[in-house]
Order: C-alpha cells, then sequence, then structure tokens
C-alpha cells in the first residue's frame, strides 16, 4: 500500500473555517477562510449505484473516495471543505462526525461529495 500511494496518490486541499456568531438573536455564523493546507490522497470516483451503497440519503452530482494518511484524521475531521481539482466537496457526515473507516494500519478512507445539485 505504501508503494501504491507513493506512486499514485495526487494533491488535495483542506480548507479551516473559524466560525463567529454574528447575530446572538438569530444565530447567523460567518465563516472565514484559512490557509489551506495540501495533503495526498489516493482519489477515486464513485458511480452512482456505488454513492447510493456507501453515502445513503446523499444527492449529489458527483462523490469520490479518498485514500488518506492516518496522520491526517484530524485535518479531515474539522475541515470546513475540500478542495480536489478547483471542485469543492464536502465530508460525508452522520451526526456531525465525519465517517471514516480505517485501512491496515496507517491508511484511511473517507467519503466526499459535491454539496450542491444542479438543477
Amino acid at each position: 500500500m505504501d508503494k501504491l500511494f507513493k506512486e499514485e496518490s495526487q494533491k488535495i486541499k483542506i480548507y479551516m473555517t473559524t466560525e463567529v456568531e454574528t447575530d446572538p438573536y438569530e444565530h447567523t455564523v460567518e465563516h472565514t477562510n484559512l490557509n489551506p493546507l495540501p495533503i495526498r490522497a489516493l482519489i477515486a470516483d464513485l458511480t452512482p449505484s456505488q454513492l447510493n451503497w456507501k453515502m445513503p440519503g446523499i444527492a449529489t452530482e458527483s462523490a469520490k473516495e479518498l485514500i488518506i494518511e492516518k496522520k491526517y484524521r484530524s485535518l479531515l475531521e474539522k475541515s470546513y471543505w475540500i478542495e480536489i481539482d478547483g471542485d469543492k466537496y464536502e465530508g460525508w457526515k452522520i451526526n456531525g462526525r465525519m465517517q471514516m473507516k480505517q485501512i491496515g494500519k496507517d491508511y484511511l478512507r473517507v467519503y466526499v461529495y459535491l454539496s450542491k445539485v444542479e438543477n
């Protein structure tokens, strides 16, 4: 897996934000983007049938499966969005927690999707 990761991985950018509550009565939140953090990941596209099976309840035009190094777990959990080839993807979350599966002892599998569906 290490050799495959070194040869085939691509650079993605993880965006973090800070939140400031602008109106305490309406509970509106303003996000300020921080500088992106580049990491390497193996990227695979998900077909619509795979999407229905792996991420139930998500309506999207595009979804990807990422394999990342385990040391970046906390970055992904705190990320606001993930940029892959210029598109902004969102991590698949259930009850506010990013869904990740450990592969071996050093890697994680993460599913991300485009958050906007255009009609």
